[in-house]
């Protein structure tokens, strides 16, 4: 191995490294996260996940078959942890994923009868007796949220049931080789002990790694970065982590703990998921004007250079990641010293689905007082429907008018909710109450959950609700979304339509009405003839009203819409109600 104050590095079999080394990952890093299934794990995230597990054994099982080489990639470890172990920067997915291979080959030589291949592959590679303890010590240790599940359940084969996703992922990946080890071994009849020594030998000289071994974490972090600044496949939380860490310098530690914080405020499972990454690009944007996705990390490199700024940028990182939470997870304990309708209004927010605003609110729950946050926020609701409803929300020009607000509050110059509408660009993106007007009364909803809560707004509007606009879309198996005129319409019960009326009326809000499942519940296609008794039945005031036309046509779709205009304004009002 050449040899470097800086800088070591070797090619090594991936199970050598663990055979060699006494290797630990830090309390920061990531927990396991590869997959062996499509299924959902709670608080777990699929979509267009690879399955790391299956391709791991899939490439190696042919590389062995065919003798080819297996490149595994770096691996980036760090002198100086604990009990003289080296930490791994980058590479601990696979080291695990390996691990839980080697545990599956041990169990099998232990079922077969062989105890003696059994303990040899565990105190390679496993666990090596420790006088001093009197037990088996980890030749690698996971981080805080998998340790002792690994620790007992993988290296010393007890029973330890997983507590949360990445221990779930940990035990399904073993399941998964273990299934993988036991076909191997079948298919060699009686030759499968050599067969698997030799598989063992393979991991330990075919499958290699490039190990990359530095005097430092800020070394390594430096490297980390250098080897992935060719477009490989990095999260901005990995380029972020990686740059922040390597600018903290002796304030390290500092920088860590509000890293490890920030990802708890998140609740994020696996660093680098996109809660994080919206999250780092609403932060940035709220402070510095809009921030495009791919520019969060050269972005946050011109507003971290050394140990101070780093520890300010990771502190601020700490501090808004709590509010962040509170935006998209409305049932946050953020809004328990807040009015219930301020955690109304935020769960409305959640409703709608707009990502726009969330600069603005980051720098309002920072900044303003919580009277004033009391009003912001119900308000925030108002704005949305007005710019949904007149489609200014819809534009990056909308997300740039959020962010210079942002900007502008967080600098002091605007300080209250009627300063935002009055004095930045947020003010054009809300309709005025004439020009809201007019739009509802073309408006079409296609999304069933918004088209749902408008009408039961507006139903609370109706009947004198002081603050209608707050009402939470949680009743939706108790109240069903209909269509009048209905999307699947036959020309027998509807011949007053033209195929042409379907696709310009079907989704218009006069088209649409709640109605309390029941026996009549669901009316589905039937015509007007059947639907109108019915609908007059109801025990809500709109759908009740929508009754009184004799008959359903365009005419009466554009007559109820326009009454609906007028409910409107009074619903969603553009300035705070108090």
């Amino acid at each position: 191995m050449p040899q470097d104050d800086f800088l070591r590095y070797e090619a090594s079999g991936i199970a050598a490294l663990l055979r060699t080394r006494s290797l630990a990952v830090p309390y920061y890093q990531r927990a396991y996260s590869w997959r062996t299934a499509e299924e959902p794990l709670p608080g777990a995230s699929t979509s267009g996940e690879k399955l790391q597990v299956v391709d791991y054994w899939n490439d190696l099982r042919t590389s062995f078959y065919d003798k080819t080489s297996y490149f595994l990639g770096t691996v980036v470890l760090a002198r100086g942890g604990d009990e003289g172990r080296q930490l791994v920067i980058d590479g601990q997915q696979r080291l695990v994923t390996t691990s839980l291979l080697l545990a599956s080959i041990r169990n099998r030589f232990l079922d077969e009868g062989e105890k003696d291949f059994a303990q040899s592959t565990q105190q390679d590679y496993l666990g090596k007796f420790d006088r001093k303890v009197g037990a088996d010590r980890p030749k690698l240790i996971l981080n805080t949220d998998d340790r002792a599940f690994y620790e007992s359940h993988i290296v010393k084969s007890e029973t330890f049931a997983p507590l949360n996703v990445s221990q779930r992922l940990i035990a399904d990946a073993y399941g998964y080789l273990s299934e993988r080890v036991q076909e191997f071994v079948g298919s060699h009849g009686t030759g499968w002990r050599q067969k698997l020594n030799e598989l063992v030998d393979w991991l330990d000289t075919g499958a290699q790694i490039v190990a990359i071994d530095v005097a430092s974490e800020a070394d390594a972090f430096l490297i980390f970065e250098t080897l992935n600044d060719r477009g490989a496949d990095l999260t901005v939380a990995d380029l972020l982590k990686n740059y922040l860490f390597k600018q903290s310098g002796s304030r390290l530690d500092e920088v860590q703990n509000n890293w490890t914080s920030t990802l708890t405020n998140l609740d994020i499972d696996k660093v680098g998921n996109q809660r994080f990454t919206s999250f780092a690009r609403h932060l940035l944007s709220s402070r510095h004007g809009r921030v495009r996705e791919r520019d969060v990390y050269g972005r946050m490199k011109a507003v971290v250079s050394d140990p101070v700024s780093a520890v300010s940028f990771s502190q601020d990182l700490k501090d808004s990641s709590r509010a962040y939470d509170a935006i998209i997870t409305p049932e946050s304990d953020y809004w328990a010293d807040y009015p219930s309708s301020v955690g109304s209004a935020a769960e409305v927010l959640v409703e709608l689905n707009l990502e726009q605003y969330r600069p603005l609110m980051l720098a309002v729950l920072a900044t303003f007082p919580k009277k004033e946050i009391t009003r912001f926020v119900p308000t925030m609701v108002s704005w949305a429907i007005r710019g949904l409803c007149a489609g200014t929300l819809g534009a990056g020009s909308a997300e740039t008018a959020f962010c210079e607000a942002a900007k502008s509050v967080r600098s002091g110059a605007t300080s209250s909710t009627e300063g935002i509408l009055a004095d930045t660009k947020v003010g054009a993106l809300v309709p005025t109450d004439g020009e809201f007007q007019n739009t509802f009364k073309v408006w079409k909803v296609v999304r069933a959950p918004v088209a749902r809560y408008i009408l039961r707004a507006m139903e609370l509007e109706v009947i004198g609700d002081r603050e209608p606009e707050l009402v939470v879309n949680d009743d939706a198996d108790q109240v069903n979304l209909e269509h009048i005129f209905p999307k699947s319409a036959k020309t027998a019960d509807w011949p007053q339509f033209t195929p042409d009326d379907r696709r310009t009326f079907v989704h218009r809000i006069g088209n649409l009405c709640l109605l309390r499942r029941g026996p009549n519940g669901r009316i589905g296609n039937k015509s007007w003839n059947i639907k109108q008794p019915i609908l007059a039945a109801s025990a809500l005031q709109l759908t009740k009203k929508a009754a009184d036309f004799s008959v359903w046509t365009r005419a009466s779709i554009e007559a109820r819409q326009r009454e609906l205009a007028e409910i409107a304004v009074r619903t969603w009002p553009r300035l705070p109600r108090s």
